[in-house]
């Protein structure tokens, strides 16, 4: 709801993603211990103080400075990303448990290939296919086609007696708002792990949203987009929410849905709350790999080398669509984007230091 009032991508989804929660909860493990309550009052003002951090950001005007970032930069960025998002569905399709990075992911997955499950694999297979053959209908909302037939299938076929895990009972809990109560010392440790969390929550935003303005020839207003992730993380750490940013994969769905404004977020969470409240029964029901099949239809119309095209016309240029790739298959979101961007900024010192 922030976003959708203050930001300016009629694409961008801001919802907790995975790579700020995988932040989150590395942050907390290195926090002293105590009780739950406490813990979860730690968490409120890590995800409070980075939004702090990107208001801060905006008061200082601070984001003209992501204009730095080359093109090349954030097309390898986004084709890496939809790369590393498919693979990491890959886990919960067949069943086995597997390290969170892709180095170690892939090679984890093949030394398992006795225990893959093989009706998993096959579920996430039929809802690909169905998901792509309603692709050309646009007027049928197909996630919401292949979810349904995803519960009546997890319902008459016994999926849970064949492996197939389902997304399984939730807990709703609304909190009031709150700010959290902790000691000077506390509020400085988390402060130092806030600026880790706002720095991979901008750096994935960012991405996302620029890319598909990229992708569609739209305007970025950066220093409004610093706004709307502040003011959507600080409303999160007081209701004790996870931290928010632009997630790639649900940004993508947005667009492959047909949205053409940012009402189509505002209508987005509207929905959301609807189910929320209404139909937490059904959505415990869905079988994970179709999930992670309406995920991986998502992004992969990011993948299409087409849109790279461009780039591999200059050395430099086809240097920094790889770098950025890579970067982000081997080292992360976070790292593999600052790896382009230095790879970028070295590259442009070396052409200026010739006459």
């Amino acid at each position: 709801l922030c976003y959708g009032v203050l930001g300016t991508s009629r694409f961008a989804i801001v919802s907790a993603t995975s790579s700020s929660a995988a932040v989150l909860a590395a942050a907390m493990a290195s926090m002293p211990g105590g009780t739950a309550g406490h813990r979860l009052m730690l968490t409120a003002g890590l995800v409070l103080l980075s939004g702090a951090f990107f208001l801060l950001a905006w008061l200082a005007r601070l984001g003209s400075i992501t204009e730095f970032i080359a093109k090349p930069v954030l097309r390898g960025f986004s084709f890496g990303l939809a790369i590393v998002i498919i693979v990491k569905q890959l886990p919960g399709v067949l069943g086995v448990q597997a390290p969170g990075d892709v180095p170690h992911l892939l090679p984890a997955l093949a030394a398992a290939a006795g225990r893959w499950n093989g009706s998993g694999a096959a579920l996430c297979a039929a809802a690909l296919l169905l998901l792509f053959l309603l692709r050309r209908r646009q007027r049928w909302p197909a996630g919401l086609i292949v979810i349904a037939l995803g519960i009546a299938a997890g319902q008459w076929l016994e999926l849970p007696r064949h492996g197939v895990a389902l997304v399984g009972a939730i807990d709703l809990a609304l909190a009031m708002p709150a700010l959290p109560r902790l000691t000077q010392a506390e509020w400085t440790r988390l402060a130092e792990l806030a600026f880790a969390l706002a720095l991979i929550l901008y750096a994935e935003s960012y991405g996302a949203i620029r890319s598909f303005a990229l992708k569609h020839g739209d305007a970025v207003a950066p220093e409004r987009d610093l706004l709307a992730l502040g003011a959507a993380n600080v409303v999160a750490g007081l209701i004790q929410a996870m931290p928010v940013g632009a997630g790639y994969s649900a940004t993508s769905a947005n667009e492959a849905a047909g949205a053409t404004s940012r009402l189509a977020g505002l209508v987005a969470a509207a929905v959301v709350g609807a189910i929320v409240l209404t139909l937490l029964p059904l959505v415990a029901l869905i079988p994970v790999p179709v999930l992670a099949a309406i995920v991986i239809h998502a992004v992969s119309h990011t993948l299409n080398p087409v849109a790279l095209r461009p780039y591999f016309a200059w050395r430099r240029d086809r240097m920094l669509v790889l770098a950025a790739i890579a970067g982000v298959l081997l080292f992360g979101v976070l790292d593999g984007l600052l790896v382009a961007i230095a790879i970028s900024l070295l590259l442009m010192l070396r052409r200026l230091s010739r006459p």
